[in-house]
């Protein structure tokens, strides 16, 4: 009986890692595994990117954000009340237009961003060295064709 669960386990497994789907869930934990090794506790790698995104003196839209992260501007506004929680940024509502809200990094915000940064570059240099530039390259133009198919 054990063998027929291993068996169907295995199975399971070889099924899971023939859908491309499955691979880039695969890859994506992975790579934000790899990456949260690399930064400060209590930050995870989708606020890295919205820190690198942002500075103290100039306002960045939160439709800004959501579009160079390519996610909903839902799922930006939990990170954004957990970092201005945290007091990495700050959020202003535009007086001329409500319903726009800029984003700035507070002193905390930038003091992070500058460290946060400089590990993501270590942590991205190893995998570079790991990682042929061809096989970025594909991976890269196979983000986009998928992308496109939305």
């Amino acid at each position: 009986m054990n063998l027929q669960v291993s068996s169907k386990k295995n199975d399971d497994a070889f099924a899971l890692k023939s859908l491309i789907c499955f691979n880039f869930y695969r890859g994506w934990r992975g790579i934000s595994e790899y990456y949260r090794k690399s930064l400060p506790p209590g930050v995870s790698p989708q606020q890295s990117y919205i820190l690198e995104i942002c500075d103290m003196k100039n306002g960045v839209q939160v439709s800004h954000i959501a579009n160079v992260l390519e996610i909903d501007i839902s799922a930006i506004s939990g990170m954004l009340r957990r970092m201005e929680l945290s007091r990495l940024i700050r959020r202003e509502i535009q007086s001329d237009n409500r319903r726009q809200i800029l984003v700035y990094l507070t002193e905390d915000g930038e003091i992070l961003k500058k460290k946060v940064i400089e590990e993501m570059l270590k942590a991205d240099a190893v995998l570079r060295d790991s990682i042929s530039q061809s096989m970025i390259d594909s991976l890269i133009e196979t983000v986009d064709r998928i992308r496109e198919l939305e």
